[in-house]
């Protein structure tokens, strides 16, 4: 009654403290007003304000050698807070503009960055923030010295986002207070798990306590991804398929065939002012939890033991591949995928181990199955490929089990019900795949790949200690680590010991076999090329692009496996010895792997979108068959017209576009859109 009594006067207190951030946010929202940035005040070094073309330079006059600023205005004071700058222009080429401080250090006071002026578009609206009151900003507009750049206007404006911002995290804040409130006896009965995968989820998040976030392979496609729903939703339209903010508006069909489920939450976040930089790493931290607790529930489910859960937990968690995934290559896909993969792994488990006669327990492990591979569709498309080859051959080396009547109507109603949650996905995904020639459509009717070359030598899954590079390229001049640590490597050896000696059950013996298949498929010497040369199904299954890839479904099977070593020692000392060496192994693996990212790293902080390259697109897969990219950064995006008296852009919103054309009186005139 008491706790009753006194959730209801927390309910009360928080209703009260948000009714107040509203006013207060309906406060500053009606202060808020633009700041005098009268053009013609501005300065510049070369050249003079024309009150006809405003500020202008062209290279025909003008010649320079790089980037200068060609107008600047100092001195501006602003107060703490969340800042909007609109800028007018007309240019040939892209520029770019920045918002400094004098203040030294200014980077823990300014967060902003470099933007981009595109040649396509006429106007630019960033956004930036102010973490103290200063009094030397200034604003400086770049011109790299090619072709003709105008400056029409610019104006700088408060806004609301900060407050906004303040009131989410405030929200946010309740919501996880009260879940706690609400299971706080369930919380202090299983206090010493809930310590441990407390302790699990900051391992393996380390960095993202850092200020700034430190460059990885995939960062900036991943981010211009997240960017580019934001913009999507924030122009009405959802679900998000192609975004015009790709390819300077000729757009990007990146959600078509890459599941982004997940990624709705980042891109919502920007919305109610939060930086890209903030959105990513809550993103991070998101899965590292989501991965710690789902993890955990799997392993308790498979092995009904708390402890050795925890374990498990750890080493699949915080193992070398994943931190790596995460951290240098910034895969976000694949580190988003490994969250699920765990939830396929413990149904397919269960439907071989558990008792087939009682259906009506037995059928539940197709809807585990449906939620692991509904996550796995709705993140990414190669790890669920990954996925559906090994178990295929997991059905077909349990060809006796499968082929039972109760097994066999699980995984019918899983492939039914992944296909129906998954629709929203796969119904666009086939369309296109089928009706769209694309470029990686075209590659994957080509035969031989010659992926075997990106294969892993054996020595890699031994190297344990290499450093994690910061280059933001894919392959250094040392590659990075691919191994799954050494605790899971440890588990595969004494495992195969194990069996040498005539120990180990079937289950061990299933997995030492399902592992060692996964180890040969990452390496060098598995005949991929050969193989997709002369089958069409393996060389759809080559289109992973790097056989490594498969070190997820290593790392997954190897995790089982050390749980059922686990399993099997009688000996409760020695168990707890053992879990005892795993798990500071563990750690201390980690703490290196992460304090080397760490050391290492050169950090910078993404505020806006505009600080983002719109040609960020990876390798262009999605691009038409037949698409010269390089000629996309050469040409402006204009209309191009043959027999018309004119024909303009008035207006442009997403992949959205108002014309205005006059047609010629004689004969047909032709337009080509930049879509």
């Amino acid at each position: 009654m008491n706790k009753q009594r006194n959730g209801r006067w927390i309910f009360l207190f928080e209703v009260i403290v948000m009714l107040v951030m509203g006013i207060m946010l309906i406060i500053q929202w009606r202060k808020n007003q633009d700041i005098d940035m009268d053009i013609m005040e501005w300065e510049s070094d070369y050249i003079e304000y024309d009150s006809i073309n405003g500020w202008f330079a062209d290279d025909k006059d003008l010649h320079v050698d790089g980037d200068i600023d060609i107008i600047y205005k100092p001195g501006i004071p602003l107060k703490r807070g969340t800042y909007c700058v609109k800028i007018a222009y007309n240019s040939e080429f892209d520029q770019s503009c920045l918002v400094y401080a004098d203040s030294d250090p200014s980077y823990f006071k300014l967060k902003t960055g470099r933007a981009i002026l595109s040649r396509n578009y006429d106007y630019l609206v960033y956004d930036f923030r102010v973490k103290e009151d200063l009094d030397d900003c200034g604003i400086a507009i770049s011109w790299n010295g090619e072709g003709y750049f105008q400056i029409l206007n610019v104006s700088l404006a408060q806004t609301s986002m900060g407050m906004i911002r303040g009131i989410a995290i405030v929200a946010g804040f309740f919501v996880c207070f009260d879940l706690a409130f609400l299971k706080w006896n369930y919380i202090k009965k299983h206090r010493k798990v809930f310590l441990s995968l407390t302790g699990i989820i900051i391992l393996t998040s380390m960095p993202l306590f850092m200020e700034g976030i430190a460059n990885g392979h995939d960062f900036s496609f991943h981010m211009q991804r997240i960017e580019a729903i934001s913009r999507e939703i924030r122009s009405g339209k959802i679900p998000v398929r192609i975004s015009s903010a790709y390819m300077d508006g000729y757009g990007y069909p990146v959600s078509v065939y890459y599941g982004d489920l997940l990624l709705y939450i980042p891109s919502i976040m920007r919305l109610i002012g939060f930086s890209l930089t903030e959105v990513y790493k809550f993103y991070v931290f998101l899965v590292n939890f989501g991965t710690v607790v789902l993890t955990y529930f799997c392993m308790k489910n498979v092995f009904q033991n708390e402890k050795i859960a925890l374990v498990t937990c750890l080493a699949y968690s915080a193992s070398t591949y994943r931190m790596i995934n995460i951290f240098e290559r910034a895969a976000v896909g694949e580190y988003s995928a490994m969250m699920f993969i765990p939830l396929v792994a413990m149904a397919v488990y269960k439907i071989y181990t558990d008792d087939v006669t009682n259906y009506r327990q037995y059928k539940r492990n197709a809807v585990w199955l449906v939620i692991g591979m509904s996550g796995l569709i709705g993140t990414h498309i190669l790890s669920t490929e990954m996925t559906v080859a090994v178990l295929l051959v997991v059905c077909l080396s349990l060809m006796k089990l499968t082929f039972r009547k109760n097994t066999l109507k699980v995984y019918i109603w899983a492939v039914l019900g992944s296909c129906e949650v998954s629709s929203y996905f796969l119904v666009p995904f086939l369309d296109y795949s089928i009706n769209v020639p694309s470029k990686i459509s075209a590659t994957m009717e080509k035969n031989g790949l010659d992926i075997q070359k990106r294969g892993m030598d054996v020595a890699e899954y031994f190297t344990f200690f290499r450093d994690i590079h910061h280059d933001g390229t894919e392959f250094a001049k040392e590659r990075m680590l691919l191994s799954p640590g050494i605790v899971l490597v440890a588990t595969l050896i004494a495992a195969i010991a194990l069996l040498l000696n005539n120990q180990g059950n079937k289950i061990v013996r299933a997995l030492v076999m399902y592992a060692c298949l996964t180890v040969a498929l990452t390496l060098n010497i598995f005949p991929w090329d050969y193989l997709s040369s002369k089958s069409r199904l393996v060389n759809m299954a080559a289109q992973v692009q790097f056989p490594w890839r498969y070190v997820s479904m290593v790392t997954i099977i190897l995790t089982l496996l050390l749980g059922e070593l686990l399993m099997q020692v009688e000996d409760g000392t020695k168990q707890k010895l053992f879990m005892g060496i795993i798990t500071t192994v563990n750690c201390l693996m980690a703490c290196y792997l992460l304090g080397n990212y760490i050391d290492g790293g050169v950090f910078k902080y993404l505020y806006d979108g505009a600080e983002l390259s719109s040609y960020s697109v990876s390798t262009g897969e999605y691009l038409r068959a037949g698409t010269n990219r390089e000629l996309f950064p050469t040409y402006k995006t204009d209309v191009y017209s043959e027999n018309m008296r004119e024909a303009v852009i008035v207006d442009r919103n997403s992949t959205d576009m108002m014309l205005y054309c006059t047609a010629s009186e004689q004969e047909e005139g032709l337009m080509w859109l930049p879509l």
